[in-house]
């Protein structure tokens, strides 16, 4: 189901060319309420925790309605429990389709890698896997020219937690993330 997304996201960029007089550069930050969606995980260990979001960001103009946005960003999720806590540097790579010249809505895949997970975790409950691969849909507003705000949904589509570590839990994140930015 990943290399079908990004088949045809490929096939969707591939029949555009971008025009570099309408590239802009932004930073954008923000916060996330994340979660781990598990059968797996029971009682208190299913409250959401509440990240940080903050990356760079690349506006690539297509069409007249149409952009490219490009993204490295830092976003910590998992759930409240300590145990459960995950930190990822993530590239979305989103398709922005403006309504009006205020308003968009975003879609696009997003590959993430773990660069820290809670290592004082003395139960041996979990082992987070190196890799994450969501699907990303949102709403945006650009408040001025440079200004802006969005509004994601990200649904993970793999399993978070390492496979080969010889526990048998399965779960996928969920992330919902507000953040304001600044395209230079």
């Amino acid at each position: 189901m990943n290399k079908t997304i990004l088949l045809i996201f490929a096939l969707l960029i591939g029949g555009f060319t971008i025009n570099a007089q309408e590239s802009k550069y932004g930073i954008r930050i923000g916060a996330n309420l994340s979660s781990i969606s598990s059968d797996d995980i029971t009682g208190d260990l299913d409250k959401s925790r509440i990240g940080v979001v903050v990356g760079f960001l690349a506006d690539f103009r297509l069409t007249n309605k149409l952009r490219l946005q490009p993204e490295f960003q830092y976003s910590g999720q998992g759930n409240k429990d300590r145990d459960l806590r995950v930190n990822y540097l993530q590239l979305p790579v989103l398709l922005k389709y403006n309504i009006t010249d205020i308003f968009n809505v975003q879609l696009g895949p997003q590959a993430g890698v773990k660069i820290w997970e809670w290592e004082d975790n003395q139960a041996g409950v979990t082992d987070f896997g190196t890799f994450d691969f969501a699907a990303v849909v949102g709403i945006g507003a650009n408040i001025t020219d440079n200004f802006f705000v969005d509004l994601r949904y990200a649904l993970g589509l793999s399993n978070v937690f390492d496979e080969d570590a010889g526990l048998s839990i399965d779960g996928t994140s969920r992330n919902i993330q507000l953040s304001v930015g600044y395209r230079l």
